[in-house]
């Protein structure tokens, strides 16, 4: 995947997340899905956070690390 498209899905997986959020506190009436929905809300606004953050690497500086170590280590 591109950068790009991580991000997106990052960001895309956060506003999911807040909607989740939203709706779980003002619209569900009854304990346990609400509890669920809720907990579901926090998972996605914490991957979404999660992929937003994570170091990403081009395909190119990872084929060159990995020619570099094997004629380290032949």
């Amino acid at each position: 995947m591109n950068s790009w498209k991580i991000r997106f899905l990052g960001i895309a997986l956060m506003v999911i997340g807040g909607f989740l959020f939203v709706w779980s506190v003002r619209d569900i009436t009854a304990e346990w899905p609400q509890i669920f929905v809720g907990l579901l809300s926090v998972f996605s606004t914490a991957m979404g956070f999660g992929l937003l953050i994570m170091p990403l690497e081009d395909l190119t500086e990872v084929e060159s690390k990995n020619n570099l170590e094997t004629k380290k280590h032949p």
